[in-house]
């Protein structure tokens, strides 16, 4: 008994000292894109482009050629009616910090409230995908504004691969694979950190000075992606795996005043840091299948250019039980007008999403509403947002 308690004592003396390790789920490398957002992010059969990079590699294979020389993408996660009136009263002058303040607590407690941003430059074509992508994020949500907590991540992210077209009699098929190492700042936001964060907001206060206590990781991993594509006259099939087996994070720990210090300064990551060796950082794989209708209208479709397309993502929750079919389930259509101008709308997680674009020369915009749904169930967690891309292509 004696050996048995002093084992047991031992144990615990050795948990207490190093914690028990914990497996937590990063973010995967994927920005609000418009373009896919506004048709309910159902684009796996018939993606192409700059798209592919986060979608289906197989559309590296799936056009001549495209260069996007710049891609700038903006979104804020909240209600768009009630920023929009926020933004009213802010432009008139008569906001109050009370408002400010009412605006953010209504936003928490529901889907939460969050900005990001994405600047990449890429080329696409001809069985050869080439990209660099900065993707920043945040997310703020709780059931009291005093008990919000959340993330802030910034990535920086190398997009290389290869896709090969052939015939397998009446059926073309685009094979493709990508590898994307990245480079990942993930700060979590306990709540008083977070409280700080929307007081400065609310008061114009320095953001990042209220970020400085909050702890801060660091460090690289390396993404695998691989998909393809059938197509047989107007019908495409498409199979995308992203971050094959899953991508793990290798991190450092800090505090964000010391990062950033070090960051902005030597433009370097700090050599003082702790090496996160008991916990895991992991974006889960997603296998996903879509299914795309897209008629051929001959010289018609200069004017008039349909389609219409229904995924399935993250076949791996639905396995193991963590989501509902709904959850998993994007289905939208798009009309193509004059070759100028894209309306979109679809059903994304069980809810309505809008969108529109317009193509003018290199100049190409896009633009979207969207609802995601970050619970297991719809209306668990609708997370309404707005997404705006710029880009220059060709």
């Amino acid at each position: 008994m004696k050996k048995a308690l002093a084992l047991a004592a031992l144990i615990l003396t050795l948990a207490a000292g190093t914690g028990f390790a914990a497996a937590y789920k990063e973010e995967p490398f994927v920005p609000e894109s418009p373009g896919a957002l506004g048709s309910g992010g159902s684009i796996v059969a018939d993606v192409s482009g700059y798209d592919s990079f986060f979608y289906n590699p197989a559309g590296f294979s799936r056009e001549i050629g495209s260069f996007t020389l710049t891609s700038t993408e903006t979104w804020i996660t909240s209600r768009p009616d009630l920023l929009l009136g926020l933004g009213e009263q802010l432009i008139a002058g008569t906001a109050t910090p009370s408002d400010i303040i009412n605006f953010m607590s209504g936003q928490v407690t529901t889907g939460g409230i969050g900005v990001g941003g994405e600047e990449g430059i890429g080329y696409v074509g001809n069985g050869l995908g080439l990209g660099a992508v900065l993707i920043v994020d945040s997310l703020l949500s709780g059931p009291t504004l005093l008990g919000m907590n959340g993330d802030l991540t910034a990535t920086l992210g190398f997009i290389g691969g290869l896709a090969v077209p052939f015939d397998l009699g009446p059926v073309k098929i685009n094979v493709g694979g990508a590898v994307r190492p990245m480079i990942r700042v993930h700060v979590p936001v306990d709540s008083a950190v977070a409280f700080g964060v929307l007081s400065a907001l609310a008061m114009k206060g320095d953001l990042l000075t209220a970020l400085n206590s909050a702890s801060a990781l660091y460090g690289v991993g390396i993404g695998l992606d691989v998909g393809a594509t059938a197509e047989l006259g107007w019908f495409s099939l498409g199979l995308s795996i992203r971050d094959l087996g899953g991508t793990q994070f290798r991190y450092t720990s800090t505090n964000f005043g010391t990062l950033w210090g070090t960051l902005s300064t030597n433009l370097e990551f700090p050599t003082t840091g702790t090496a996160v060796t008991a916990d895991t950082y992991t974006i889960p794989m997603d296998i996903a299948v879509g299914l795309s209708v897209h008629p051929d209208l001959g010289s018609f479709n200069n004017i008039l250019d349909p389609s219409i397309s229904v995924d399935l993502h993250d076949l791996v929750g639905a396995l193991d039980g963590s989501a509902s079919i709904w959850t998993l389930l994007h289905a939208g259509a798009e009309l193509r007008l004059l070759s100028l101008f894209t309306l979109r709308a679809g059903l994304n997680q069980g809810y309505l999403t809008i969108g529109a674009g317009v193509k003018l020369f290199f100049l190409d915009l896009n633009f979207a509403l969207y609802t995601n749904e970050l619970g297991a169930y719809v209306g668990d967690k609708p997370s309404a947002g707005a997404s705006l891309e710029v880009a220059i292509r060709w």
